[in-house]
């Protein structure tokens, strides 16, 4: 791996450590790819319709919100009925675009920025102290479909394609297969492909019985620590529709420490997860791997330190 690779790596690592209420929602057509910006909206209108705080007026929120209603108003939701349509626009990571529609009568238009605290309603020292929590009450995940598109790696070695990457193109999300005897597609899952492996634990589990324990930084340099299994963090990341990027960032004779970049494209966060996995557990169905982790770590954070380390 290149010096420079190192650089950014430890970057993403370390990132963190540079850092620095809902009310009951009145039901409205939300029905969208995005499940977070629908919660987020029905809490966060219903609130605005029910202001009354006399020390900040329902405009200054709007505004310190960024929150920004372009055409009609809320009171113009009590009109949607069943053929009312509901769209949802993405700019990168930057703004969400909603619409509620009457045929050609606009009820409302909104933007609002992609900020994490905003949509979720709760600071980021909150936010990041829940993430074991967050963990924990994921639900299972649902055994996903073999990818229909593979590169060939090696004589019998497959990859998926396309590739994504994460800044770097060590960093990304490909999955390793062999065929079997039966000339059907099987997770390469073998110690003599250590590194293909390891990016298969880590977006698949490969239903190995491994536990995570976690030192998670804090915001003021805090830690908290916790166990999780490795099949509760892979059910929370596709509950979450994080998208997890790998690079093996360090190997010495015994071990292997990874790198995973779980990537909220919704909400705009990543977790930033460091992994030392001894090479003698990839023989074993089950053992612990210790984890450092840096959570809820703004999109826009991360690619400005990397603008910047490229320029350098």
């Amino acid at each position: 791996m290149k010096a420079n690779t190192y650089i950014i790596l430890s970057i993403l690592i370390s990132v963190c450590l540079l850092l620095p209420q809902s009310a009951a929602a009145k039901d409205i057509t939300c029905a969208s790819e995005y499940p977070h910006i629908c919660s987020f909206l029905q809490r966060y209108i219903a609130e605005c319709r029910e202001w009354k705080n006399p020390d900040l007026s329902l405009e200054r929120k709007l505004k310190d919100d960024k929150f920004l209603i372009l055409q009609g108003s809320f009171q113009r939701l009590d009109q949607t009925s069943d053929s009312t349509t509901f769209s949802v626009i993405r700019y990168d990571d930057k703004a969400y675009e909603a619409y509620w529609n009457n045929g050609t009568d606009t009820l409302l238009h909104i933007a609002f920025p992609i900020q994490y605290e905003l949509i979720l309603g709760l600071p980021q020292n909150e936010i990041e102290k829940q993430l074991q929590q967050y963990i924990e009450q994921a639900p299972q995940r649902e055994e996903l479909e073999l990818p229909y598109r593979m590169e060939k790696v090696t004589e019998t070695v497959y990859a998926t394609a396309p590739k994504q990457h994460y800044q770097l193109s060590e960093v990304n999300n490909q999955c390793f297969f062999l065929k079997d005897s039966d000339n059907q597609w099987v997770y390469l899952n073998d110690t003599a492909y250590a590194a293909y492996t390891i990016a298969n634990l880590f977006q698949q589990g490969l239903e190995r019985n491994y536990q995570m324990r976690i030192s998670q930084s804090l915001y003021g340099f805090k830690k908290q620590q916790f166990t999780v299994s490795l099949q509760q963090w892979l059910d929370y990341c596709a509950a979450e529709q994080l998208t997890c990027y790998v690079a093996i960032e360090q190997e010495t004779t015994d071990a292997m420490k990874v790198l995973i970049v779980a990537e909220s494209k919704d909400l705009a966060y990543n977790h930033i997860l460091s992994a030392l996995v001894p090479k003698d557990l990839l023989n074993k169905p089950t053992g612990t791997i210790l984890c450092k982790i840096n959570a809820f770590i703004p999109t826009h954070n991360l690619s400005t330190l990397y603008k910047e380390n490229k320029k350098k």
